[in-house]
């Protein structure tokens, strides 16, 4: 019993203890973990100096953008007082701000102190950044964002005073000018890599786009999305992928007129938005980290202390400490750049916090729930600061408002107080659940005003009831509506100025009137349209010529005013100018309104004939041939800018038969040309065998060859021509007026190019029989034949070589190497043969390679465009350099890692010594052959097989699948711009990939053109 009594005290112990440690345990906080510390950033006071010198953009997305950009200092290596949105930057400036962005500040400042070291003493530079800038420049070249061609141009152009330092940038604009409007005006291409690289010169929005993809190092996109861009074509290849990139990531938008504009200069807003959009990459290149939270409380202490109590997303307490004046941050809010005291409990914020758990920057974010609504203000309560919003739906809301709420009216471009809205004012709002956190006053041009026309047919203190066509519509005035007369908001009237029976147009929206406005009917009796010749401000008339060609004047009155619209645009008298075309609209005897466009146009056209001054013999008029119908005479004077050559010529210099471009205002019958350029660059651009059809005023051509590269080689395509009035045609040896007799009969068609268009020139037609191609060494010549490669061929007035691309009678001398065509026995037409210069394409297992100096492959073919892969069983050895370009299909990008090639397979595009293009991509055993058609279908297809060494006809269309391809140009360039309509294609296709049952192809080498 004694021992039952024992375990039963033992038990009671037990029991005790375990109830005096869950009692201790209790005591302990259930969550032991402490609340994330952070402080207040000791550089506020500079952050808040950097964003004092901006003036902000309109828009919302660039105008945070900025004040994130300027607060972090970006823009302080650029020297300007104050920094304006619309403001243009020079390349260097551009190179700063981006590379600042990245992070690579002091690595800039450390390669221009480097540089100042090199200078030789007592130089002085031409502004205290001009070192600094350099320094940017050397550090864009190490990270490969300029080429070596850039850098060294960048380099040089250091003078020692800032005269002669503005002077040499303008002469190098001038001569990029020059050698761009060369180009243009012959009808060649033109690259950024053939200008001189200009670092005080404006930065174009292309060549930025550029340099932000390289130096944040965006991974590239294949989608073509610039294409769907009016401007398409003005995109340097260069800079296709990077703009497309950019794009893709919608850090890239075109300006308001739907244009990307990429060679115009670029401005700090667009600038702003572009890195505003890369804002992740920025700050994981500056160190710096987003945290997202809300404010719970906000504890303010003696000291000026103060600390905020946040909770991030997953509900962990995160406490930041600030000392105003020591340690704070800056806020950016509503568009403005405000202290740490800004912050209200409740706000949901992003803090961006470095690794010393500094908060160096806050940003207020919309919260999730948070929705933006546009309505009509149908009742306000000033005390309780509330008011109701109905929408356009009927849907009312009733708001109260953030103690902070901010206030902007998008007419004035102001800040307004609560007390200065008015029922019926059209606002968005900014709404987190029932409180308006922001309220923005809308534009009286705002989409969502609707324009009602009608009759009034009665009008009270606060409605007017308005006739539509019998049927009667109420809506609400209120003490905001605007009265105005005409549609002119600088034409104010009142009220009372409005009655019973009288038209007007109404804008309104959800019910209330925003305007109402006095209008006038336009109708077609009453509208005059032309080009205009003069206005005189004092007599009070304007003339124009009308769509006959007739001179007329038209008075207004100066009483009454004239209304001008110009390009859509509110506009003065002083803004019209001759030329214009111009729509007059009357009320009564006088104008009221004009509105005008520039207009100008571009019209290739050929001088029909010239109307000279009897006294001076100099051209007055000149009557013109636009695509096969005259028009004419129009003046010219000395007023005119005439070009020839690319240079300036004089009235003198224009005559009958020339094709000119002419650039003016052209109406009906009526023209006002203000620029003349005559045509120069009529170069022979193509020589065609085919069959040839005439269809009214257009030569067909099918079973088509083109002389190219020394070869005449098929062309799978059909090509249709407008023909000229000055064409040459020769039917069977004789001259012929006309083309009409042409219907599928073998022709030789010689091309020219005529201001960057391909026109016909020459066709030389036979009614029976076929051509022979010719080509060889000319061994004897005389009066009327020669001999080519042993045999002998007729030549006559009607035979035509090819000289320095230009078409003149036969001229043969012994020794020439040439390539033509012949009919029988006589030759037609005869070509000099060119030097090969196609880069040779080969690939073979890396056997050697040795850093920075050559590369050896071993059992390598070479791509040969009629007989496919051509094995060498040898070695081949190629020199390189840094600026040999790395495919980076498999994350090769710099000459360093080149060495990793070995033992591999890859492509190389050469020129007999140097490798150009490295490329590591899998093999294309099978070589297909074909025409680009419509939505990237491969017409007209065959396959080589590289064991077979034949060529096979595929009896189906394909569609090219380029996304996994490296594209390859004319020229053996690595290029980003896609086949075009009508390129012939080679498509190197893995066997992995080849499988002609299916309809797409996948290539892993694209060649277009070569």
């Amino acid at each position: 019993m004694i021992k039952n009594k024992m375990k039963i005290i033992t038990l009671y112990r037990l029991i005790s203890w375990v109830v005096l440690i869950l009692f201790f345990l209790m005591l302990i906080p259930a969550n032991i973990q402490a609340a994330q510390e952070y402080v207040g950033s000791s550089s506020y006071s500079k952050m808040a100096k950097n964003t004092q010198i901006v003036n902000l953009p309109h828009n919302a997305l660039a105008r945070d953008s900025f004040l994130f950009l300027s607060a972090l200092g970006f823009f302080n290596t650029v020297a300007r007082q104050k920094i304006n949105p619309s403001d243009t930057l020079s390349k260097e400036e551009a190179l700063s701000v981006i590379l600042n962005s990245v992070g690579k500040q002091q690595d800039a400042f450390v390669r221009a102190e480097k540089l100042e070291l090199k200078r030789p003493s007592g130089q002085k530079l031409v502004k205290p950044y001009n070192y600094l800038y350099l320094g940017y420049i050397q550090l864009a070249y190490d990270m490969k964002i300029l080429s070596k061609k850039e850098y060294q141009d960048a380099i040089s152009q250091v003078q020692p005073s800032e005269k002669e330092h503005e002077k040499m940038t303008q002469q190098l604009i001038k001569k990029n000018d020059d050698t761009i409007a060369k180009a243009v005006y012959e009808g060649r291409p033109y690259s950024y890599d053939d200008l001189i690289f200009v670092r005080s010169a404006p930065a174009t929005r292309q060549e930025v786009c550029l340099w932000v993809v390289k130096a944040f190092k965006v991974p590239l996109t294949y989608e073509n999305l610039a294409k769907t861009y009016p401007d398409y074509d003005r995109i340097d290849s260069k800079f296709l992928s990077s703009i497309n990139t950019l794009l893709k990531n919608g850090a890239l938008v075109g300006r308001s007129d739907g244009y990307l504009h990429p060679d115009d200069y670029i401005t700090y807003e667009e600038l702003a938005f572009i890195l505003g959009s890369l804002k992740p990459n920025i700050l994981s290149a500056n160190g710096l980290k987003e945290v997202k939270l809300e404010v719970k409380d906000i504890q303010k202490f003696n000291t000026d202390k103060m600390v905020l109590d946040c909770e991030d997303d997953n509900g962990n307490d995160v406490n930041i400490t600030v000392n105003p004046g020591k340690q704070d941050f800056g806020v950016i809010a509503d568009g403005n750049f405000l202290s740490s005291s800004y912050l209200q409990k409740g706000d949901y914020v992003a803090f961006y916090v470095n690794s010393k758990n500094e908060v160096v920057l806050a940003s207020i974010l919309q919260r999730p729930g948070q929705e933006n609504i546009k309505g009509v203000i149908s009742k306000i309560d000033a005390k309780k600061r509330t008011f109701s919003l109905k929408l356009a739906d009927g849907k009312v809301y009733n708001l109260s408002l953030h103690p902070k709420v901010t206030i902007y009216d998008a007419n004035s471009g102001k800040s307004l107080n609560f007390s200065e809205l008015n029922v019926g004012n059209l606002v968005q709002v900014k709404v987190q659940k029932d409180r308006a956190d922001a309220i923005t006053l809308l534009s009286l041009d705002s989409p969502e005003i609707e324009r009602v026309q009608g009759i009034i047919s009665r009008i009270t203190k606060d409605r007017i009831v308005l006739s539509q066509n019998g049927q009667l519509t109420e809506y609400l005035l209120s003490p905001d509506t605007v009265y105005i007369d005409k549609g002119d908001f600088s034409r104010v009237l009142i009220k009372n100025d409005f009655y019973e029976g009288m038209k007007v147009l109404a804008g309104t929206a959800c019910g209330y009137v925003q305007y109402l406005s006095t209008t006038y009917d336009e109708k077609s009796e009453d509208i005059v349209s032309g080009i205009l010749h003069e206005v005189d401000s004092n007599l009070g008339y304007l003339e124009i010529y009308n769509q006959e060609g007739a001179k007329k004047s038209y008075r207004f009155s100066k009483k009454l005013g004239l209304k001008v619209k110009k390009d859509g645009q509110n506009a003065s008298l002083d803004s019209l100018l001759p030329g214009d075309v111009v729509f007059l609209y009357f009320s009564g005897d006088f104008v009221r309104t004009v509105t005008a466009s520039s207009n100008l146009q571009q019209k290739v056209a050929k001088i029909e004939n010239v109307v000279r001054s009897l006294a001076s013999g100099l051209p007055q008029k000149i009557i013109v041939n636009i695509d096969g119908r005259i028009y004419g005479p129009y003046e010219i004077n000395d007023n005119v800018d005439i070009v020839k050559n690319g240079i300036p010529a004089a009235l003198k210099d224009i005559m009958p038969g020339q094709y000119v471009k002419l650039t003016g205002s052209f109406f009906g019958s009526s023209a006002y040309i203000r620029r003349i350029e005559i045509s120069g660059n009529e170069y022979v651009k193509n020589i065609y065998i085919a069959k040839g059809t005439v269809n009214g005023n257009v030569l067909y051509l099918s079973d088509i060859q083109i002389l190219r590269n020394n070869a005449f080689e098929p062309l799978y395509t059909w090509l249709s021509f407008q023909i000229p009035s000055d064409l040459k045609f020769i039917l069977d040896g004789r001259p012929q007026a006309s083309l009409s007799k042409l219907q599928n009969l073998p022709v030789v068609v010689v091309t020219k190019e005529r201001f960057s268009q391909e026109v016909l020139d020459t066709v030389v037609a036979i009614s029976r029989g076929s051509f022979t191609k010719i080509q060889g060494e000319v061994s004897m010549v005389s009066s009327n034949s020669v001999v080519i490669s042993g045999n002998r061929y007729s030549i006559g007035n009607k035979t035509y070589t090819v000289a320095n691309g230009l078409l003149t009678p036969a001229s043969f001398k012994v020794g020439d190497e040439i390539i033509g065509v012949a009919s029988q026995d006589t030759i037609v037409v005869a070509k000099y043969q060119e030097g090969m210069s196609k880069p040779v394409f080969v690939r073979g297992q890396v056997l050697d390679v040795s850093e920075l100096e050559y590369i050896t492959v071993k059992d390598y073919v070479y791509l040969d465009g009629q007989r496919g892969w051509q094995y060498v069983p040898s070695k081949l050895t190629l020199l390189y350099d840094t600026q040999t370009v790395l495919c980076d299909v498999y994350g090769l990008g710099s000459p360093k890692e080149i060495l990793n090639l070995k033992n591999k397979s890859v492509y190389i595009i050469h020129n007999g010594k140097y490798a150009n293009v490295i490329i590591d991509a899998s093999f294309g055993g099978y070589i297909v052959t074909g025409v680009v058609g419509k939505d990237m279908k491969i017409l007209n297809a065959q396959y080589n097989d590289m064991m077979t060494q034949t060529w096979n006809r595929i009896d189906k269309s394909f569609t090219l699948d380029t996304t996994q391809a490296v594209l390859i140009d004319a020229g053996g360039n690595l290029t980003a711009q896609m086949p075009q309509f009508g390129d012939r294609v080679l498509l190197l296709v893995p066997q992995s990939s080849f499988d002609i049952s299916k309809s797409v192809l996948t290539p892993s080498i694209v060649l277009v053109n070569y």
